[in-house]
């Protein structure tokens, strides 16, 4: 079974940097990849991607330094069992507001006795046979990485709770969300916002688990360093591409108006 690069890495003390995929495209993630992130992860709440298309993103990372990640919108055994066997090795699973919530994701991610995922040798994660099944069942929960987004007012009030959740790896805080449970809906500098991450941070890192968020500009992924985030994802894949044809438009749009004034 493939060492989970991602998950080894942020044991030993190291940060992560990746992005987010909500563009339906392998080529899309094969160029993510050569920029030398350290993850991607695919959506599966918001775009319309099937989940046989993910396993194809996720195919498409396999055996490189990027680890795929699938995001998960629903908490539920089956959604979750099915995410899993498409052979990925990282899962984050959406509106986690309770310890109870945290517990359930673990349970649905990893088989006996850390969990109580259905078994089937007959898959990805097994070399599709039946062979050494107990040393093979050790590695996948040893190898599977499991993130929860805490996204709303309930889930950061709960968050000391949620941290405490045995097999749960990272907490990934959704700042907007933060923003708006102080009453401040998308001020993401206020000061308030600021501390209360830092809080996040300091009680994720206090409970052995590793703290993530999303940095929506270069001035922000300053500040997720410096709040000690050390899984940090930039923006999305969409962003990105209309973000740089903008740019490339306005260099072009000037260049026009400076050429037309000679």
């Amino acid at each position: 079974m493939q060492v989970n690069l991602l998950k080894q890495k942020l044991k030993n003390g190291g940060s992560a940097f990746g992005t987010w995929s909500i563009l339906s495209s392998i080529e899309a993630a094969m160029v993510m990849r050569s920029s030398g992130l350290d993850f991607v992860i695919f959506d599966l709440e918001h775009p319309p991607t099937s989940l046989q298309y993910a396993q194809s993103q996720v195919f498409s990372l396999l055996g490189t330094k990027c680890t795929p990640i699938l995001r998960l919108g629903k908490n539920s055994e089956p959604d979750t069992l099915r995410a899993v066997e498409t052979g990925v090795q990282s899962i984050m699973v959406s509106h986690v507001s309770s310890a109870e919530e945290a517990a359930r994701v673990v349970r649905s991610a990893k088989y006996y006795p850390d969990g109580d995922r259905g078994l089937s040798p007959f898959t990805v994660h097994h070399g599709y046979s039946d062979e050494n099944m107990s040393s093979k069942l050790v590695a996948a929960n040893e190898e599977q990485f499991i993130g929860v987004l805490v996204e709303g007012e309930e889930g950061i009030a709960n968050l000391e709770e949620i941290v405490r959740v045995d097999g749960i790896d990272m907490i990934y805080v959704g700042i907007y969300d933060v923003s708006q449970s102080l009453g401040i809906p998308g001020d993401l500098m206020n000061p308030r916002v600021i501390k209360l991450l830092r809080d996040c941070v300091t009680l994720t890192e206090e409970a052995d688990k590793i703290a993530g968020s999303v940095a929506v500009s270069k001035e922000y992924l300053s500040l997720m360093v410096d709040l000690k985030f050390r899984f940090v994802s930039y923006k999305n894949d969409s962003f990105v591409l209309r973000e740089g044809l903008e740019k490339a438009k306005g260099w072009h749009d000037e260049s026009l108006l400076n050429s037309l004034r000679k």
